[in-house]
């Protein structure tokens, strides 16, 4: 199945090697000797780990009510240093985050925040993206420029943000991020009527081609599907048709792009991953492909994960080059 079936995610089948994190192309120091957390990945399309991330994005082009300013979503912080804040995904929760932060708490300010309609941050009536973004700036208020992290659909709200408020954000870590769409008109109605007709089949099409096993792909599913649905259909029919890939060139911080092999596969040039996936008019780019982990990078190699961030949040602009 291609990415461009279905949900758009990268189908294509993984490399038989999924031994280390890579850098192919990126000016990120290549991690030494590093092997996977867990055993090899299945070998089976990765029906959607980018497509459901393209979902919160159709709030730029959706008219927005005058309703007031939304409500600062749910955070909780730990650790002293420069501020790292991370956004989970859709269906997803802080305490995915919980392995990755522990280890940037050790040297960093570390802010955990949960998207609208997840955890205790209450959902948005009505919804766009828009009122998303101005629930994480209000999280963010106080804190000063800090280094924004987001997952999946979460790095969506954050290059949203990034965006709207440049000056709250020093360098942006997008991870296993679309920002352009990743299905045609016909996937968009085949999501859209699964909504209301097997809502919970979708979410399990969805969730298990997440995980880097059968085992943890139900998990996955188990969590997102004791979410209260209402407060997950609308960030799903709001994405399916945005995209952010042209006006990402008016970013004015580094970002650092962080793929799994089956969003940037082995073999593949930068460039072309890059133009399917809306990153080609990012001004500053690093892009790195962590091996061994499915869609969730932070459950699977949290260490790895956490050491990439760190090292992007000390020198978003390239490790300085030493004097001779």
């Amino acid at each position: 199945m291609s990415k461009k079936e279905i949900f758009g995610g990268s189908g294509r089948p993984e490399a038989d090697n999924p031994e280390a994190i890579t850098t192919a192309e990126t000016a990120l120091p290549r991690a030494a000797d590093l092997s996977p957390q867990h055993d090899t990945m299945p070998r089976r399309p990765h029906l959607v780990s980018i497509a459901i991330t393209a979902m919160a994005l159709a709030g730029l082009i959706t008219g927005v009510r005058d309703v007031g300013q939304a409500p600062a979503a749910t955070h909780n912080a730990m650790g002293r240093g420069v501020t790292i804040a991370l956004v989970h995904g859709l269906g997803s929760r802080p305490e995915h985050w919980f392995l990755t932060a522990r280890h940037l708490a050790r040297d960093h300010r570390v802010v955990l925040i949960s998207l609208p309609g997840h955890g205790s941050s209450e959902m948005l009536e009505p919804f766009s993206l828009e009122r998303a973004v101005e629930s994480l700036d209000a999280a963010l208020a106080g804190e000063g420029p800090v280094v924004l992290v987001g997952h999946s659909i979460g790095g969506l709200v954050a290059t949203a943000e990034a965006l709207a408020h440049p000056e709250r954000v020093r360098a942006l870590v997008l991870v296993e991020t679309a920002l352009r769409p990743q299905v045609g008109p016909d996937e968009r109605a085949a999501i859209l009527g699964a909504l209301d007709s097997d809502y919970r089949g979708l979410l399990r099409a969805v969730y298990t081609s997440f995980g880097r096993d059968s085992a943890q792909g139900i998990e996955l599913y188990d969590e997102a599907a004791a979410l209260d649905s209402t407060a997950i259909k609308p960030w799903i029919r709001l994405a399916i048709s945005a995209d952010l890939s042209v006006p990402v060139e008016q970013l004015k911080m580094p970002v650092l792009a962080v793929l799994a092999e089956r969003s940037w596969p082995i073999g593949e040039a930068w460039r072309a991953t890059a133009d399917t996936l809306g990153y080609s008019r990012i001004p500053v780019l690093q892009p790195l492909r962590i091996e061994g982990c499915g869609h969730f990078v932070m459950l699977d190699r949290p260490v790895d994960l956490a050491e990439a961030i760190a090292r992007f949040a000390a020198h978003p602009d390239g490790e300085p080059i030493a004097r001779r």
